[in-house]
C-alpha cells in the first residue's frame, strides 16, 4: 500500500520568499499554502511582490495536486468587491493583482482537506458554521466551502467585531480572529493561518475540536505532518 506524502502547511506568504527554501527542503511532500500572498507587513518593491506570486502559480501548475493554493483575505480584496478590503491593501498593484487572482482563480481554493484535517485560511468558528454559514456537520466540510451555496456567499465573507465588523458578527473562514477560535468547529481538527504565532501553536477545546495556527512564517516557521 502506498504510503501517503508528508504535508507542509505554509502560513501567510505577504511577500516572502522564505516558501522556495521550504520547497526545495522537502521534496516529494504536499504543500498547503494558506494564502495571502500580498500586502507585505514590511517594504517590498511591488514588482517582486508581483513575480512572487507568480512564481507560487507556477509551483501549482508545474506540481498539481501536490500543491494546494488557498485564498486568504489579503488575496480576496483584490478579486471581488464583496471581500472587506483589508490592511495594507495597495492600489498601484491591484490591477496586476486582480489579473493574476482572478485570471488563474481555477487553481485557487478556499479550503481543503487531508487526512481527517480542515485547512483555511483564519479557520472556522463553530457558530460562524451552524449559525451563519448554515453548513452540515454531516457533511465534508471543505468541500461546502468550496462550492457555496445561493445565500452562504456573504457569510464566507463575513468580518467579526474583533476585526472591525459589527458587534456581535462573527469572522468567516478570511476573517476569524483567534479570539473567535476559542469554540472551533465541533469534532473537526483544523490548520490555519491568518493570526500571527512566533511558533506553530495548537489549541484544542472540549468537544473534540482543535485548531493548530500556522501564521509563522515571518519567523521562519512552518507545519511538518509525516
Amino acid at each position: 500500500m502506498p504510503t501517503q506524502p508528508s504535508i507542509i502547511a505554509i502560513g501567510d506568504i505577504h511577500g516572502l520568499e522564505t516558501w522556495k527554501q521550504i520547497v526545495r527542503t522537502h521534496p516529494g511532500c504536499k504543500f498547503i499554502f494558506l494564502g495571502d500572498y500580498l500586502d507585505p507587513y514590511n517594504y517590498i518593491p511591488e514588482d517582486k511582490l508581483i513575480a512572487n506570486l507568480q512564481e507560487i502559480i507556477e509551483l501549482k501548475r508545474q506540481l498539481g495536486d501536490s500543491v494546494i493554493l488557498l485564498l486568504g483575505n489579503h488575496d480576496l480584496h483584490y478579486m471581488t468587491q464583496q471581500a472587506p478590503r483589508g490592511s495594507r491593501y495597495n492600489p498601484a498593484i491591484a490591477k496586476k493583482a486582480a489579473s493574476l487572482l482572478s485570471g488563474n482563480d481555477g487553481l485557487f481554493q478556499y479550503a481543503s482537506e487531508e487526512r481527517g484535517a480542515v485547512f483555511t485560511h483564519a479557520g472556522i468558528i463553530h457558530k460562524w458554521f451552524t449559525d451563519d454559514f448554515r453548513g452540515d456537520l454531516s457533511q465534508p466540510i471543505a468541500a461546502q466551502l468550496n462550492q457555496p451555496k445561493e445565500g452562504q456567499m456573504e457569510a464566507l465573507f463575513s468580518l467579526g467585531y474583533p476585526r472591525g465588523g459589527m458587534r456581535g458578527d462573527r469572522g468567516g473562514i478570511f476573517w476569524a480572529d483567534n479570539t473567535e477560535l476559542r469554540d472551533p468547529l465541533h469534532g473537526v481538527k483544523q490548520v490555519a493561518g491568518h493570526n500571527r504565532v512566533t511558533n506553530i501553536k495548537t489549541c484544542t477545546g472540549d468537544d473534540d475540536n482543535e485548531i493548530t495556527f500556522c501564521d509563522s512564517l515571518w519567523n521562519g516557521n512552518y507545519l511538518y505532518w509525516e
